[in-house]
């Protein structure tokens, strides 16, 4: 009776141990979806009796959009699992709302290589993304590999648990092929090092603020897109966004912001920055605004950040008031 739907690219290697060798493994049947419309994946799991279904942000907006999706589409689900990305608890909320299913979030990578943390049965907490497997501690770095406190940004690190009847059953991966300096920076003695930046909370819960890479230096301040991108998501007929660093001589990042309206409607602009100006501190607030059709995906659904600002040149650049 377990039925687990996906809607992920199997060429990653998370999700072909979470899809087919652990539903396998607890005796279920793994159904592979070729679809990534919101109608078509309303279709699998009516017609193959989904109980399980995992998918990213992105596809849950859409079944939310698209009126011809309805609860009775996705009846037979037990669960709601997403991941991949970043999920607004909007976006959860309105999910919920609609189709009568809470969302459960995870948090994993290729590298552990399935899910990290999950959201413990019957319980979510606001912008967490679960909490550890029993197999797995998730350790929280300074820029010095020094662990620090509850509720302090860091680097999350990964390693087998160091206690109890699981303690010593994981290891990470064997390593990037090829690239073995890339291996040694990632994998030290025996820790693995997400590149993600987050916190644990005083209760072990997971807080996935945004990857290392992705941080926007402005002025010396940190400005984590994934933060600004759910305030706008919040915003007047926006449905989803993307947050960007632009080169700048004096402060060495700005920010820009390109996003995506909701299903026929027309985004106000001057109103989208007002809520941002009421939601962000003033230097996190986007300098520059573009309003496209779609943004560009990949096949996980996450945003291709490599394309943004050619996006952005291709359509016209709505300044906003400089922020200082």
């Amino acid at each position: 009776d377990l039925r687990k739907g996906d809607c992920f690219a199997l060429t990653i290697c998370n999700l072909q141990v979470l899809t087919t060798l652990t539903t396998a493994q607890a005796g279920g049947c793994a159904v592979i979806m070729d679809r990534l419309d919101a109608e078509g994946v309303a279709a699998w799991i009516r017609r193959e009796r989904v109980t399980v279904w995992n998918g990213p942000p992105a596809l849950l907006h859409s079944l939310c959009e698209h009126e011809s999706v309805t609860r009775d589409d996705l009846a037979s689900l037990r669960e709601v699992w997403t991941g991949g990305g970043d999920c607004p608890e909007s976006l959860r909320e309105r999910f919920a709302g609609r189709f009568g299913h809470e969302v459960v979030a995870t948090y994993g990578l290729t590298e552990a290589p399935s899910v990290v943390a999950i959201d413990p049965p019957g319980g979510h907490r606001p912008g967490a993304s679960g909490r550890p497997l029993p197999h797995l501690e998730v350790v929280v770095v300074d820029a010095a590999g020094e662990p620090v406190g509850p509720g302090v940004d860091g680097e999350l690190c990964v390693r087998a648990a160091q206690h109890g009847v699981w303690a010593g059953v994981w290891r990470p991966m064997l390593g990037y092929l090829g690239h073995p300096d890339a291996t040694e920076r990632t994998v030290v003695d025996a820790m693995l090092h997400t590149g993600d930046v987050g916190n644990l909370d005083d209760e072990g819960w997971v807080r996935v603020r945004d990857r290392l890479g992705l941080v926007i230096i402005r002025g010396g301040a940190n400005v984590y897109p994934a933060e600004v991108e759910r305030v706008l998501a919040t915003s007047p007929g926006v449905a989803s966004a993307a947050v960007y660093g632009v080169p700048d001589e004096r402060l060495g990042e700005r920010v820009a912001a390109v996003v995506e309206p909701r299903a026929g409607v027309v985004v106000d602009v001057d109103e989208v920055l007002a809520h941002c100006r009421g939601e962000l501190a003033r230097y996190k607030v986007p300098e520059s605004l573009v309003v496209v059709d779609a943004l560009p995906r990949n096949a996980m659904g996450k945003v291709v950040r490599s394309e943004l600002a050619q996006l952005a040149l291709s359509h016209r650049v709505r300044p906003a008031a400089p922020n200082g």
